[in-house]
């Protein structure tokens, strides 16, 4: 397998360097003739939406057009304050900021989405941003947080069957496990992505997983297997326009082959590798492929792994700069506030809620009462003592769930002051007590009459009756 390799090798460079023309030519013409499509386009909802769907399917293989076209989204959706294209238009950004390697802007870009999905109810679009934003703390080795954030995403995709965001999340999850050296659980997550994608045709993802199950499997020592894996991933990830995944797998078979010691096969990939990135911008790519090479040169040219040190560094430099991990440390710190203090807010309007069913459930059982008392003291059932007793409890009951009704509002009126809460209290009972004693005797006197009046008049019919016979 190894040997038919290298005698293809002539023939994957002059593929290649078909591919990378080929494939620029296409997407300018794609871009021309959507961007007329645009201009003909009268609707500026519509336009909007077509201007994420292109950079989407750009971001990729062409993150610079992909970010004016995202840019321009998010203008004309501010400009028509059309919210759900412009909170999209913010994940389109952020993805190419991300794929770009700038994390702190990709973070930023989210969390501004995130807030207003959460404000317009989008469930759906709410869990899209969190697997993006797992995505950004992956990369900043904050793993848990990263899978947090990748879990609560699959879990909703999962209920509502979406297999593309579903295969999606578990690559992403199967990379954060890769970078945690939890090899298992990164083959799992992989081949799952792998298999719904085969099953959907989703070629970016099935190459992406299968780069991932090479890079372990060269890890594991099996160097056959992982130039297997790499194999089938280049095509996949040529017509899915992932350039960023097809570096990725370059720099991969360039490892393999070091460890083959294959000096010509090395270098032609990582070159590849590192031409790829550069020539589309992908700062991480950059990095890593001129780490490799660096690595690779301090064996047999100092001059060449000083050039590509250079080169690393800087990429490094502008991936990782203190400045920017105090943003991501900072907006993370904010974020974590916010979702605690939103998660606080549930809470309350969960217990509000139970606390008004039952203020609904007391105001119908008390109106329950009162209409069995009613029905009851018009009856020969009941006596004078029964009719006492049950009218100055339903009246005391009334009262208390009056003063129950006001106590919080009085609470938050008076900022839960005592002499404020007593002084009110008072003069609520100053109107009340007057009111209460007319009831009272309302009850305990013209109530009682008038069921001994009804109770007599029983008394005497059933005498008549008896007299009668």
């Amino acid at each position: 397998m190894i040997k038919a390799w290298i005698v293809k090798k002539n023939h994957l460079i002059i593929l290649i360097s078909f591919f990378v023309s080929f494939s620029t030519s296409a997407q300018n013409h794609e871009i021309d003739s959507r961007k007329q499509l645009l201009q003909n386009e009268k609707t500026d909802t519509v336009r909007v939406l077509r201007l994420i769907s292109l950079g989407s399917s750009l971001m990729n293989g062409n993150p610079d057009t992909a970010m004016k076209l995202g840019i321009e989204g998010l203008a004309l959706s501010r400009k028509n304050r059309f919210e759900r294209g412009e909170a999209n238009s913010l994940i389109l950004v952020g993805n190419v900021y991300f794929a770009l390697g700038d994390f702190s802007k990709a973070l930023a870009k989210y969390l501004d989405a995130l807030k207003i999905k959460e404000k317009n109810k989008s469930l759906l679009g709410s869990y899209v941003v969190m697997g993006n934003l797992g995505l950004v703390y992956t990369e900043q080795k904050n793993f848990q947080k990263g899978l947090e954030y990748q879990f609560k995403a699959l879990q909703r995709f999962e209920q509502i069957g979406d297999k593309k965001r579903i295969a999606n999340t578990n690559v992403n999850i199967a990379s954060t496990y890769k970078q945690m050296g939890l090899y298992d659980s990164s083959i799992l997550y992989a081949e799952q992505a792998k298999l719904l994608a085969s099953q959907i045709n989703l070629d970016g993802v099935k190459g992406e997983a299968l780069t991932y199950l090479g890079e372990i499997s060269f890890l594991k020592g099996e160097n056959g297997l992982a130039l297997e894996y790499c194999r089938l991933s280049f095509p996949l990830s040529m017509r899915a326009q992932a350039i960023n995944v097809l570096c990725m797998a370059y720099l991969n078979t360039a490892g393999i082959f070091e460890k083959l010691h294959q000096k010509d096969s090395v270098l032609f990939y990582a070159r590849q590798s590192l031409l790829l990135a550069k020539e589309r911008n992908f700062l991480k790519e950059v990095r890593n492929a001129a780490q490799f090479l660096s690595h690779y040169y301090r064996k047999i040219s100092a001059d060449s792994a000083f050039y590509y040190q250079d080169i690393s560094k800087a990429m490094n430099d502008s991936i990782f700069s203190q400045e920017k991990q105090n943003e991501i440390q900072s907006m993370t710190f904010e974020e974590t506030m916010r979702q605690q203090e939103k998660e606080a807010d549930k809470f309350k309007e969960e217990e509000d809620r139970k606390h008004n069913l039952q203020y609904a459930a007391i105001a119908v059982a008390l109106f329950t009462f009162v209409i069995i008392f009613f029905l009851f003291s018009r009856s020969v059932v009941v006596g004078e003592k029964f009719i006492r007793f049950f009218g100055i409890l339903g009246l005391l009951a009334v009262f208390e769930f009056i003063n129950l009704l006001i106590h919080p509002q009085l609470a938050h009126f008076t900022n839960d002051s005592p002499v404020l809460m007593l002084v009110i209290l008072m003069c609520i009972a100053a109107l009340l007590i007057p009111m209460h004693h007319k009831l009272e005797h309302w009850i305990t006197h013209k109530m009682i009459e008038k069921n001994k009046k009804i109770r007599l008049a029983s008394a005497k019919r059933t005498i008549e009756k008896l007299e009668e016979k």
